[in-house]
Order: C-alpha cells, then sequence, then structure tokens
C-alpha cells in the first residue's frame, strides 16, 4: 500500500465505543488510506471489537499504557502515508473525511498541516463548529482545532512528535499545535468532516483540581519556556497567560473548588488586563456568586 492519509487510532478501554468509530473510517467515499489503531493497554475486550475490521488497511497494535500522546507518536512510527490525521476513538467521521483532505493536498501541494471543520454531537442534536477562521493568529486564543481534523505531513509528525508527559494529557494536542504554528503557516476547509460526540466518559472532563492545575502548569511552562513558541505569540505572550489562567479559573470553579479558582483568576489578572474583554471572566465571576 501507498496511502496518502494514514489514520492513527488511539484507545485506551473503548470496546463499547470504538467499533462505530471504525464503521465510520471504513465508510470513506475515497479508499487510498490506512487505519492504525493503537491500543494503549486496555484492559477490556478492545482487541476483541477490533478483530472483525483487520485487514491489508487496518492494523492494530497493543502497548503498555502511556497515554494517548504515547500512542499517537507509536501509530506515527508505524505509518505509510504521506500525511497523518490523528482520529479519536470515540468520534464519528463522515464520508467525506478522506476525499477532503485529499482535495486538500492538491489544493495546498504538500502543505505542512491543515485542518478541516468538525461538529459536535451533544444530547443528539448536531451543532458545527462555529469557529472557521481558522489561522496561525487564533490559536493564539484558544484550542480551536478538532484532532480529528488535523493533518500533519509525516516527516513534520515524525519531527515535531506529541510530548509524552502524562501530566500533559488533555493539552498535549494544544501543546502540539502552537510548536506547529511557531513554525507553520496552518491551512483549512469550513467542510465538515468528523464529530465529536460529547459523552461523560470523554477522558478531557478532568474534575480532580490537583491534576487540572499541574495539567494547565506545565503546559504554560512549555509553551513559554520554547524559543520559537515565545517569538509566535510575540506582544500577546502576556495575553496568552492570562487567557489559559482565566479558562483553568474556570473549570476549577465549574468544579466547585472556588478558593482555588479565585487564586488562578488573580493570576489571569495580574498577566493582562485585557481579562476584562473575556466571557471566561464573566462565566468565572457567575460561578463564584452564586
Amino acid at each position: 500500500m501507498n496511502p496518502i492519509i494514514s489514520i492513527v487510532v488511539p484507545t485506551y478501554n473503548r470496546a463499547h465505543l470504538i467499533s462505530k468509530t471504525l464503521e465510520s473510517l471504513w465508510n470513506q467515499t475515497y479508499n487510498n488510506y490506512e487505519i492504525i489503531i493503537v491500543d494503549d493497554g486496555s484492559t477490556d475486550n478492545t482487541e476483541e471489537m477490533i478483530n472483525p475490521f483487520l485487514s491489508e488497511r487496518v492494523s492494530y497494535y497493543k502497548k503498555a499504557n502511556a497515554e494517548r500522546a504515547a500512542a499517537r507518536n507509536y501509530g506515527t512510527q508505524k505509518a505509510k502515508g504521506i500525511y497523518i490525521n490523528w482520529f479519536d476513538s470515540d468520534d464519528i467521521a463522515l464520508e467525506n473525511h478522506i476525499a477532503e483532505a485529499k482535495k486538500m493536498v492538491e489544493i495546498y501541494h504538500a502543505s505542512e498541516w491543515f485542518h478541516l471543520n468538525y461538529s459536535f454531537l451533544i444530547n443528539s442534536q448536531t451543532v458545527v463548529n462555529k469557529r472557521t477562521d481558522i489561522s496561525n493568529n487564533q490559536l493564539v486564543k484558544g484550542n480551536c482545532l478538532s484532532c480529528n481534523g488535523v493533518f500533519v505531513r509525516k516527516d513534520i509528525a515524525l519531527a515535531d512528535p506529541f510530548n509524552e508527559e502524562r501530566i500533559l494529557s488533555a493539552s498535549e494536542d494544544y501543546e502540539l499545535w502552537l510548536r506547529l504554528a511557531s513554525k507553520f503557516p496552518i491551512k483549512s476547509s469550513n467542510t465538515v468532516t468528523s464529530t465529536i460526540v460529547q459523552h461523560d466518559e470523554r477522558s478531557v472532563l478532568m474534575s480532580n483540581p490537583d491534576k487540572l492545575i499541574q495539567r494547565f502548569e506545565k503546559f504554560i511552562d512549555l509553551t513559554t519556556s520554547n524559543p520559537e513558541v515565545v517569538k509566535f505569540l510575540g506582544r500577546k505572550l502576556a495575553y496568552f497567560k492570562m487567557k489559559n489562567y482565566l479558562i483553568l479559573s474556570v473549570d476549577l470553579a465549574a468544579n466547585k473548588h472556588k478558593k482555588l479558582a479565585i487564586q488562578y483568576f488573580k493570576k489571569a489578572i495580574f498577566q493582562s488586563l485585557l481579562f476584562v474583554f473575556e466571557k471566561s471572566t464573566y462565566a468565572i465571576v457567575r460561578r463564584l456568586l452564586f
């Protein structure tokens, strides 16, 4: 096989969800792609659920648990495609996912990386992502990309892998996007090709305050100590720190950790007075007061 796209699907104990994901990835209108499933040490019957899908185009690897970043990097190393797409094992690909990626490859002539638009499935209702103005500058304001919609040229994915520190998990994708944005302009399409399925088990929903704080502090430290990312952020460095402290404060307030929320709200204020223009500020105030 000489696939254009390699879809890397990291998974951990998603036996009850992964079949729908794989069915959606299999039912594509364009067929020159491969699927690489990386089982990150599952203890359920994931392998049993995957077996019917295995073929020349679909491969399966199981490794010791080391979190999703390590699983994605492992799959990238096994990939044969020109581009890598990391697809979550609880989401759904529309049938145009690979066809639209092929169009982007042709339009932008081997662009370093690009992004396809996505939707959310929330309580059986589909909501399309409204942030269609995807650009490098937009990434300064927050992580507006879906990992499912990101395609990175393999040589670049190998040179700039995901950071595998466990404590960073759930922010490892944003940290990588900023590193890539500091080097290459992102191309994007407003065409929706995947759906993020919101459910109670999504691992990005972290309620442990210590882990939340450690994750955000690690993310801020990694990004603001990287010379290329700092140069990319430029005059917006203080704004970037403020924005992330605000997001952390919102998460803490949402999980009823009010004292900690106030502490990081103060850190945000100290970084930049632009906090007054952020919607997150008023979300924090509402949660703290009511």
